[in-house]
Parts: C-alpha cells; sequence; structure tokens
C-alpha cells in the first residue's frame, strides 16, 4: 500500500464524519486495520483503543484524523465519500475479497443508504445506482459480465495501492 494514496481514502473516509455514514461504532475496527497496515497517524492510535463508552473520543479522533490525513496529502484530490465507498467495493473485488456477484449484492446493501441522495453529481452513487440494479438480474441472468465491467470502472475511483482486502471489509462491514 502507498501511504500518500491510503491518505487520500482515509481523509475522504474520515471527512464523512458530520453525515454519520461510519459511526462511532465503526472507527475502532477500521483504525485497528489501518494500524495493521502500518499507518501511524496518532488519531489511528486513539480511534484503535476507543471503546463503546468513548464519549466524545471517537468523534474527536476522526476529526484529528482528517486533519492528520488531509496535511500529509497536501493538494492531491480527496474522492467524495461515496466514489471512496464504491470504490472500496470494488478494489475488494479485485483483490479477490470477494466475486462479482457478492460485490452487487454489497452494491445493493449501500442502495438502501443512498436510494435518497442526489446522485447526479457523484460517479460512485451512480455506479452503486447500476450494481443494484445489476443485482436484480441476478435471479434471472448470469450478471458477471456486467458486474465485472462494472467493477472495473469502479476501481479507478480510488488511487491505486491505497487499500487491502481486510481495510476495504472493515469500512465495508461498518457500512453494510
Amino acid at each position: 500500500m502507498d501511504r500518500l494514496h491510503t491518505a487520500q481514502v482515509v481523509r475522504s473516509l474520515a471527512a464523512s464524519w458530520d453525515d454519520r455514514f461510519l459511526d462511532e461504532d465503526d472507527w475502532p475496527k477500521i483504525a485497528r486495520s489501518l494500524l495493521a497496515c502500518g499507518c501511524d497517524w496518532p488519531a489511528v492510535a486513539d480511534l484503535a483503543a476507543a471503546g463503546a463508552t468513548s464519549g466524545t473520543a471517537v468523534p474527536d479522533a476522526v476529526e484529528r484524523l482528517a486533519a492528520q490525513a488531509g496535511r500529509e496529502i497536501g493538494d492531491l484530490p480527496v474522492p467524495a465519500f461515496w466514489d471512496t465507498v464504491c470504490g472500496l467495493v470494488a478494489r475488494a473485488w479485485r483483490l479477490g475479497v470477494v466475486d462479482e456477484v457478492d460485490a452487487m449484492y454489497r452494491m445493493d446493501g449501500l442502495w438502501w443508504m443512498i436510494r435518497r441522495l442526489d446522485r447526479s453529481d457523484s460517479q460512485g452513487l451512480q455506479m452503486i445506482w447500476q450494481g443494484m440494479g445489476i443485482k436484480e438480474m441476478h435471479d434471472h441472468c448470469d450478471i458477471s459480465g456486467l458486474a465485472t465491467a462494472l467493477l472495473i470502472e469502479a476501481d479507478r475511483l480510488i488511487p491505486a495501492d491505497s487499500v487491502n482486502g481486510p481495510l476495504c471489509l472493515a469500512v465495508l462491514d461498518a457500512l453494510i
């Protein structure tokens, strides 16, 4: 994994704190995955150690993590939150953690979170909607080709070498 690219993904995830797509219970597991990857930002260690009764410790640490990752990436672009999430589904597929059918089911699970969001400005949101549609066809036809084409495109939404399989699953399991 490339630390700078990981920082872009982490900044995207942490910057979404106010939207509460990832909540206080999700961050310690995500942080433990980040630590295992060698991400040693001080806020990551604090999040990994946070317990269920941490009070404001998790929100404060997520805010610090966003700032720490932001300082590390400087002027590099930060993917939008849903672009990152969609990219994580695709990267989990590319890394062999999930197959293309499971990836479409995960996108379908994400659809329940995004169904009321405006998808016009986010490639990731549009792809999640497409994934939900492909999943709906699963009982009626072979979706492998359609799913693979979508996942190849979605994989480009996050930087190369930015995450590993366990980190993808930690985030996706927190969301779905």
